[in-house]
């Protein structure tokens, strides 16, 4: 228990200063805490694909990661419960749950989607969402299996996607992409995965394939992103743009320089030589500094949706730090014992040798 005590004592300021913030400042605290909350749970469930997919696969190497993975993923329990602050608030957050404008036809787009967004509903697939995750997570981390991993794909794909689209894309409901859930995914699988590299120490060979994977889905990020972006861009359309105005102008714009050049050109060539994308002590310093670019891309998409420029408030700091002081300690308490000297897997994982074979 000690090693988690520090963590846990940030985690309890970080709360004690999110409170203070909801007393004053309601809504700049909702939308620092959803960022942060948004951030842990995306990391989360990265960690879950990857152990889903370790399993799917029969990968050998993986089994280097899975106590990591199985950690992170173990936090799983704590964010659900620390999704209840985003309930209570949501009227400060969520725009559809006040009366409509006087503009008729927003007013009318209004009216269509409140089947769908109106609060007990919105409640109740929440709880379905987290409820799944939670259980989903406990299977992999208690009797995992090939089988078990490939039954749990589909649905978490999908309660990914419409989660998604609940929490994050619902900020300005006028705005809708198809897309969103799996932009969300691949930002933070990437993260899991550098998370992964940093709190673990596997084989050189072991690394090289977690470094290939994180640099492949380094690509696929950027390629839906830019995708999105770029289609968006062709058909200039009113209902659409005025997302990617907001996220291009008022010091957001600077922003996005710092994530395309941050969080992908810089990791994408850092890890582009072989030899030096096989030393753990590298791919740590690389997975730190994509986990730190990840949350500034959370804050680029959820923030501009309450300040048309960047604003730091103390508050930004406080709802990280309650967050992920509380889900650090829990991932350390919860982590599982290695594997044992004797146990095939790791045996099988530490004779992997990749292309070298």
């Amino acid at each position: 228990m000690r090693p988690a005590f520090a963590p846990l004592a940030i985690g309890i300021l970080g709360i004690v200063g999110v409170v203070l913030g909801f007393a004053l400042d309601t809504t700049e605290a909702a939308y620092a805490y959803l960022t942060a909350w948004a951030f842990a749970m995306s990391i989360a469930l990265g960690a879950l694909v990857f152990l889903m997919t370790g399993y799917a696969m029969g990968a050998k190497w993986t089994a280097l990661y899975e106590r990591s993975a199985a950690a992170i993923v173990g936090t799983l329990p704590v964010l659900a419960i620390l999704f209840v602050p985003i309930v209570i608030w949501a009227p400060s957050l969520y725009p559809w749950l006040h009366a409509p404008p006087a503009d008729l036809e927003i007013a009318a787009r209004a009216a269509h989607r409140a089947a769908w967004l109106n609060l007990p509903f919105w409640t109740i697939r929440a709880a379905i969402f987290l409820a799944f995750w939670v259980i989903a997570g406990e299977l992999m981390r208690r009797r995992p299996s090939p089988a078990t991993a490939c039954v749990l794909f589909m649905p978490l794909g999908l309660t990914v996607t419409f989660a998604a689209f609940d929490w994050l894309m619902s900020l300005e409901p006028d705005w809708i992409s198809t897309v969103y859930g799996l932009i969300y995914f691949a930002g933070g699988f990437v993260a899991a995965l550098a998370l992964i590299a940093v709190v673990s120490r596997g084989t050189a060979a072991a690394t090289g394939a977690l470094s290939r994977l994180i640099h492949g889905f380094l690509i696929f990020w950027l390629y839906v992103e830019f995708a999105q972006g770029f289609i968006i861009w062709i058909a200039n359309k009113p209902d659409e743009v005025p997302w990617y105005v907001l996220r291009g102008n008022g010091g957001w714009g600077e922003i996005l320089a710092i994530l395309a050049l941050g969080a992908f050109v810089v990791p994408f060539f850092a890890f582009l030589p072989r030899n030096i994308s096989r030393d753990p002590r590298w791919a740590a310093a690389v997975g730190v500094w994509i986990v730190c670019l990840h949350y500034l891309n959370m804050a680029w998409l959820v923030m501009p949706a309450l300040h048309a420029a960047p604003e730091l408030h103390w508050v930004d700091v406080a709802a990280p730090a309650a967050v992920l002081g509380l889900a650090a300690a829990v991932a350390i308490w919860r982590r599982p014992p290695p594997l044992a000297d004797d146990d095939p897997r790791l045996a099988r994982a530490t004779a992997y040798r990749g292309n070298d074979s």
